[in-house]
């Protein structure tokens, strides 16, 4: 489902509410947004939260894949953003009925590649905060200018049938055995088992070296109170010292 095969293909950002569209744009202009040939400061120092759109004909939207990426405080995009927007579309799962039939939708909840589920987010499916509809009425303004190409989108929407998302998943689960063997198939509690272990062993040794460092403040501050002791019987003994020498001078008894 590209613009090759006759669809149209957008990115649109959402308010942070959700509540509407902020910003529209081309996927092409996205993808120089996220290489860094492009920024975006109105969404600079927060997550957006985005949809990745197909297109097809009467501007009906045919595929969502609903995802978020980090934005700095001068509006680039995280540079280690790498969700396949264009994979995770074409082994989406099924979604509503926007009126032309079920499109393809790839969400939090829905994702065929486990472990990209933490970079999507799940849509609002109600009233005016519905995303689909959202997604679809801003498509249906078409401030981009899209022009899916008619006769290849009505073949390839004729035959738009949606894969069983079980069956995609083996599928996919095949592929990565294949490629990797038994031993590189990856699944999302791993994924989330391995990043709880490193961040267990982060906190471990950052507690360690904090208590590390509190000890050596401690006895810093205690061979400096003993040093301030030493100093101040010095000044004492000094002070007296000093006295009895002007007594003696006086010709006073000590």
């Amino acid at each position: 489902m590209t613009e090759q095969e006759g669809f149209a293909e957008a990115v649109l950002v959402f308010e942070a509410d959700l509540m509407g569209v902020a910003s529209e744009m081309r996927l092409c202009e996205f993808d120089a947004v996220t290489e860094g040939a492009a920024t975006l400061e109105r969404f600079a120092a927060s997550v957006a939260r985005a949809a990745y759109v197909v297109v097809g004909t009467a501007l009906s939207v045919r595929g969502v894949v609903f995802f978020s990426f980090k934005v700095d405080e001068e509006g680039h995009v995280d540079r280690s953003f790498n969700v396949p927007l264009q994979y995770l579309m074409e082994h989406a799962g099924p979604g509503p009925d926007l009126g032309t039939g079920p499109i393809r939708l790839a969400c939090r909840g829905q994702c065929p590649v486990p472990w990209h589920s933490m970079n999507l987010w799940e849509p609002q499916k109600e009233g005016e905060a519905d995303s689909l509809q959202i997604v679809q009425r801003a498509i249906w303004r078409n401030r981009l200018g899209l022009k899916p190409r008619g006769k290849a989108n009505r073949l390839l929407e004729d035959n738009f049938v949606l894969e069983d998302p079980l069956a995609s998943q083996r599928k996919l689960e095949t592929r990565l055995t294949e490629t990797f063997g038994e031993e590189g198939r990856v699944n999302l509690e791993a994924l989330i088992r391995q990043h709880n272990e490193q961040i267990e062993k982060i906190s471990a040794r950052y507690r360690t070296d904090l208590e590390r460092q509190q000890q050596t403040y401690l006895d810093q501050i205690r061979n400096s109170r003993d040093e301030i002791q030493k100093l101040k019987s010095a000044l004492r003994h000094e002070q007296e010292r000093s006295r009895r020498l002007q007594s003696l001078l006086r010709g006073e008894p000590s």
